[in-house]
C-alpha cells in the first residue's frame, strides 16, 4: 500500500511522517502546517509511521510501569508501548528515533484522540532532546508568554482565546515545549494543534459566533476544533521567554474576575502533577531542573475565574 510521506520540522527535530490512511493524512496535516516550512538542521530525525486498522492492537507482553485509563505504558529496556485501550498502540525506541503507530478507525474520526496519541507517543523521545511538553495554554506579547494552566474544564481555552482576541499570539493551545537555555533560563516553544472549545464558550466572544451553528448555540454537545488562524493569519508565534504562570479555577458565583498571588512551592508541585512521568525515571531530574527555574523566573497566580470573560485582558495582559 502507498504511504502517504509529511515532513515537519519541530524546532531543531525533523519528523517524518509515512500515513497509510488518507483521513488520517489529512487530520495531522490540519494541525502540523506550521511546522512545514521550517529549515532543515542535522538534528536527526524521528520517525513516525502510522497504519489504520478495522479494531485496535491488543496490549504487549511486556511489563507494565504505568496503568491508567486512558493511556498506559509498558516497558522493556528501551521498547516502549504507549497503549489507548479500545484506540490503539505506539511502539517507541527510546534509545532511537522510531515511533510505529497502529490505529484503530475510531481514533481517527473521534475529536482529539488522533493527537493526543502521537503527543504521548513523541513525548518521551522529545523530553531525551531537551523539550518537555506541558499541559497549558500558551499565549505571548513581544516575546514574553503568560502560561494558563489547569486540568481539563479549568478555563485555559476560553481564558486564552479572549488574550488571542485581544492582540497576543499563541505559542501553543494545549501543550507549550519547555526547553533550558545556555543561560540557564527557560524558553517556551510552540507545538501545534487546533483550538477547541464548548459552543457555550464560543458564544461568548462575538468574533467567533460564525463557527457555531444554529443547533450548537446552546446545546452542551463536544467540543468544536478550529484553527488558530482563523482569529488572525499572523497569530503564531515560535517561541516566547515565560513571564507569568496562571492557575484559572472557575467560580460562577464571582461577580469579577480576580488574581491571587500563589507560592512558587505551590506552582511547581501542579506543574510537577501534570508534566513528569514516574514511569521515565532517566529523564526526572533534567526535567525537573527545569519545571524549578520556571518558577524562579515566572511568578505564579490563582486566577478566580467569573462570567466576565470581556474583562480577562485587561485583568491578565499586565502580568506580561
Amino acid at each position: 500500500m502507498n504511504r502517504k510521506v509529511q515532513t515537519y520540522h519541530l524546532h531543531t527535530i525533523p519528523i517524518h511522517f509515512q500515513i497509510e490512511d488518507a483521513l488520517t493524512a489529512r487530520r495531522l496535516a490540519s494541525q502540523w502546517t506550521q511546522f512545514r516550512a521550517r529549515t532543515a538542521t542535522d538534528a536527526p530525525p524521528i520517525h513516525i509511521s502510522l497504519t489504520t486498522t478495522d479494531t485496535a492492537p491488543p496490549p504487549p507482553d511486556t511489563p507494565a510501569v504505568s496503568v491508567g485509563p486512558d493511556v498506559s505504558y509498558y516497558r522493556q529496556g528501551d521498547d516502549l508501548t504507549v497503549l489507548f485501550p479500545g484506540w490503539g498502540r505506539f511502539d517507541v525506541q527510546l534509545n532511537g528515533n522510531d515511533i510505529r503507530g497502529r490505529l484503530g478507525r475510531a481514533a481517527v474520526t473521534t475529536y482529539g484522540v488522533l493527537e493526543d496519541m502521537i503527543l504521548c507517543a513523541l513525548a518521551p523521545l522529545l523530553r531525551r532532546r531537551g523539550f518537555y511538553a506541558i499541559h497549558a495554554f500558551a499565549a505571548a506579547v513581544e516575546g514574553r508568554a503568560l502560561l494558563i494552566l489547569g486540568d481539563t474544564g479549568a478555563g485555559k481555552t476560553t481564558t486564552g482565546v479572549s488574550l488571542l482576541l485581544q492582540g497576543a499570539q499563541l505559542v501553543a493551545n494545549d501543550t507549550p515545549l519547555l526547553h533550558p537555555e545556555i543561560d540557564g533560563r527557560p524558553q517556551l516553544y510552540a507545538y501545534p494543534g487546533l483550538l477547541s472549545a464548548y459552543p457555550d464558550s464560543i458564544i461568548r466572544f462575538p468574533a467567533l459566533t460564525h463557527l457555531l451553528e444554529d443547533g450548537q448555540r446552546l446545546a452542551h454537545s463536544e467540543k468544536i476544533s478550529f484553527a488558530a488562524e482563523t482569529i488572525r493569519p499572523d497569530i503564531w508565534t515560535d517561541q516566547a521567554r515565560p513571564a507569568a504562570l496562571v492557575f484559572p479555577v472557575i467560580q460562577p458565583g464571582l461577580p469579577h474576575s480576580r488574581l491571587e498571588p500563589m507560592r512558587s512551592f505551590d506552582a511547581l508541585q501542579q506543574l510537577i502533577s501534570q508534566s513528569i512521568e514516574d514511569w521515565d525515571a532517566a529523564t526526572i531530574p533534567a526535567q525537573l531542573r527545569t519545571l524549578r527555574s520556571l518558577v524562579e523566573v515566572a511568578p505564579a497566580w490563582r486566577l478566580h475565574l467569573a462570567p466576565d470573560i470581556p474583562r480577562l485582558p485587561d485583568l491578565l495582559l499586565p502580568l506580561l
